[in-house]
């Protein structure tokens, strides 16, 4: 059920599968409401309205929003709320870009235009003009955290509370044992961002799709331990020269799943994140085949 929970003097958060952020500015809007941002947006207008009513039910009217990303289950909602309030939609330069030029984001998941299954509210929205957040002025005591990897150039808000919204640079340990391979665009830079996460301070942690946490560290542990796990199931299967569809079918053979033409897409491309990660990282060989490009582990 999705509710309005207050964690802070000012800062709130949507409860349900995504986490939205919430936080009470000291400005009131010329209908005489107090005025919020938002920390994401949901993922279409469904889920917008739902927040909307939320934030109408307790005197709430809506500035500008703040996007940690791109993909499209956190900034959804934004022209929702960009039609109804007039807002401002900010982020970081890259993710304001792709947010306001949406049509490049599929392709960013299937390598060229992209196959009809991937054209879905997940990883399409409908394209809201954003800005870059370095040309903003942020009300006093709100901080932009980069945590790259889980896309190319994700951010986190800390409020002048000290909550700090993470976007998707953690997930539940749940979400891993069901879902192995989560998206990450860099595996490197995901791990970096991780190990950082453990070292900074706020007085709570709210992932997008995780409770809420006043301890980051046994999460992000959790998150490093899924995705060390991943590594050596893929260099275990690559000890033979695999093409990336052998290790795809192999991998998901192995832990039961039957693979739609979306999380063939989806999830196909995130074996390819590994398999880049672990050549790049020397790892594993390259090889040609009859031109079939074979994978080896080192």
């Amino acid at each position: 059920m999705n509710k309005l929970i207050k964690v802070a003097e000012k800062t709130y958060y949507i409860s349900g599968p995504f986490h939205i952020g919430v936080y009470e500015l000291d400005t009131i809007s010329y209908t005489g409401k107090k005025e919020v941002c938002l920390i994401d947006s949901g993922v279409d207008k469904i889920v917008a309205k739902v927040v909307d009513e939320l934030l109408m039910e307790n005197g709430f009217t809506v500035k500008f929003i703040i996007n940690t990303h791109y993909h499209a289950d956190h900034c959804g909602g934004n022209n929702y709320f960009k039609e109804k309030y007039d807002c401002k939609i900010y982020s970081n330069k890259f993710n304001a870009s792709l947010i306001s030029n949406f049509d490049i984001a599929p392709a960013v998941i299937w390598g060229a235009t992209p196959i009809r299954e991937v054209l879905n509210n997940y990883f399409y929205a409908t394209p809201t003009p954003a800005e870059d957040i370095e040309n903003f002025n942020l009300p006093d005591g709100f901080e932009i955290v980069s945590l790259p990897g889980h896309c190319i150039d994700m951010i986190g808000v800390r409020t002048p509370d000290n909550v700090l919204f993470l976007g998707d640079a953690v997930i539940s340990k749940e979400t891993i044992e069901n879902h192995p391979l989560t998206y990450i665009y860099e595996i490197g830079e995901h791990l970096k961002t991780l190990e950082k996460l453990k070292n900074i301070k706020a007085s709570l942690y709210v992932p997008y799709h995780a409770e809420p946490v006043k301890k980051i560290k046994p999460l992000c542990d959790v998150n490093i331990q899924g995705i060390h796990q991943n590594i050596e199931d893929i260099k275990r299967i690559c000890k033979e020269p695999r093409s990336i569809d052998e290790v795809i079918s192999i991998f998901f053979n192995e832990k039961g799943f039957k693979l739609s033409m979306y999380k063939y897409a989806v999830e196909g491309g995130i074996v390819k994140t590994y398999i880049t990660y672990l050549y790049n990282e020397g790892q594993m060989l390259a090889t040609n085949e009859n031109n079939f490009i074979k994978w080896q582990t080192r």
